[in-house]
């Protein structure tokens, strides 16, 4: 009995790894790309909506199925999804992946204006397509392409030199931009030598015609002759002029120029309010001090170009004075009033019990400056190393005056003014009187007291 169990047992062992053996099927899966053939790596493979891996570098990869058919689905980026149903015994699939459909969106401007060119011819091949459009009033053309792909653009325009370009597309919409030079026109610029900055205004002229002058970004654009040489000038007042022997070729469309400054001089004359000079104020450009004024109060500004600066005028206990200033090709000169520099004095001005008095008058030097406000405070500004006879006045309370004078670079600290309460002395009459009247009413008394006195001793004595 015992040895027919057994051989049950190990029967329906061997059963089971057989059924097992059967189950589990290898499937090797290879992705490739359905324009070249070529695989696919790192291709993302779904089993029954579960990620199970990558195909590797080969583009291949293996999956250990189960029981009944597999519900697979791969992705890659720059492909449309692939989907199937696998029947459960299959070994090996080839999946082919087509690339997806994307957009290239082209925009062509002028190198010049900077406008939009509309009406171009954009010409795109490939492999195994070719197609052609023309660009709309806004420049812009849009081809239809496939991913992972290379493409060739050409590009012709009326009055433009043809463009061509290869153009990679990758797994996304694509833009690009070109600009398109002008068969006929051409570009100066012309800048600063010192700061690179355009220059507007400088005139051009070729051939002794005058083309015209550049605008705010320093750019004449104008109609030349290519290919026969040329004698262009470059003019613009406060700077050397540049004359150029040149011969533009088909291809060229940009001539840079840089004018060299031609020194010239301003002077700046510092002042008081009084119209003092004066001597050892700092006059700075662009944050960097260029000149002190003299004794005299002048400052002398050295190779400058005509133009308009900001200058900033400063001295130890004045306030500074930013001001513009326009250099001309000639000496100029500019006044500057520097006003005394002025710090923040907070006056409190209270009672001999250190109550605050509100509505108190503030004088600086006899000049009335303002009323204390209900915390009995008042803010008022002092000139620096200047002395000051503050005071405080308030009905019912005696004047009181202190002096200040702060001396320059230091700070200041709130000034507690004490008032004392003047006499009421019409209050001390009332009382003087007072006191009089019961004084008399008191001498009376005693005066009749002793009237009476002296008449009740003379009827004893009868």
């Amino acid at each position: 009995m015992n040895a027919s169990r057994i051989r049950f047992l190990f029967a329906l062992l061997c059963i089971i790894a057989f059924c097992s053996a059967v189950q589990a099927t290898n499937l090797l899966i290879t992705v490739q790309d359905n324009l070249d053939n070529t695989t696919i790596p790192h291709a993302t493979v779904f089993l029954n909506g579960d990620n199970v891996g990558l195909t590797n570098n080969a583009g291949q990869f293996l999956l250990q199925s189960g029981q009944g058919n597999l519900n697979l689905l791969i992705t890659t980026n720059g492909y449309d999804d692939w989907a199937g149903t696998i029947d459960a015994n299959t070994t090996t699939l080839s999946v082919t992946m087509n690339r997806k459909t994307l957009y290239l969106n082209v925009s062509l401007f002028d190198s010049n204006t900077l406008q939009p060119v509309s009406g171009a011819t954009l010409v795109l091949t490939s492999t195994n397509s070719s197609q052609n459009t023309a660009t709309d009033t806004n420049g812009a053309a849009t081809f239809g392409v496939t991913a992972f792909t290379y493409y060739s653009l050409n590009i012709t325009a009326p009055n433009y030199q043809p463009r061509s370009d290869t153009i990679e597309v990758d797994a996304a919409n694509q833009n690009v931009q070109y600009w398109l030079l002008s068969a006929n026109q051409y570009s100066f610029i012309v800048r600063d030598q010192n700061t690179l900055a355009p220059i507007s205004g400088a005139t051009i002229s070729v051939n002794s015609v005058l083309l015209g002058t550049t605008d705010s970004r320093g750019v004449l654009i104008a109609p030349v002759s290519r290919n026969v040489p040329l004698t262009v000038q470059i003019q613009k007042t406060g700077y050397q002029t540049v004359n150029q022997y040149i011969t533009i070729g088909t291809n060229q469309a940009v001539d840079a120029v840089i004018l060299t400054p031609v020194p010239v001089s301003g002077f700046v004359f510092v002042h008081d309010q009084q119209n003092q000079p004066i001597s050892g104020a700092d006059v700075s450009i662009n944050g960097t001090v260029v000149a002190t004024t003299t004794t005299y109060g002048s400052a002398t500004l050295q190779n400058l170009v005509p133009g308009t600066y900001a200058i900033v005028v400063s001295k130890a206990g004045y306030t500074p004075v930013n001001q513009q200033i326009d250099i001309t090709s000639t000496s100029s000169q500019f006044p500057v009033v520097l006003t005394p520099a002025t710090v923040s004095q907070t006056l409190y001005v209270q009672d001999t019990d250190q109550k605050n008095i509100a509505g108190a008058t503030v004088l600086l030097n006899s000049a009335t400056v303002g009323t204390t406000d209900q915390r009995g405070e008042l803010d008022t500004q002092l000139t620096y190393n200047t002395t000051y006879n503050i005071t405080v006045t308030h009905e019912g309370y005696l004047p009181q005056m202190v002096k200040q004078e702060i001396s320059l670079g230091n700070t200041t600290t709130p000034l507690t003014i004490i008032l004392q309460k003047n006499m009421d002395w019409g209050f001390v009459t009332l009382i003087g009187l007072g006191i009089l009247i019961v004084l008399f009413i008191y001498a009376i008394i005693r005066i009749a007291g002793r009237r009476t006195h002296h008449h009740s001793t003379k009827r004893n004595e009868i």
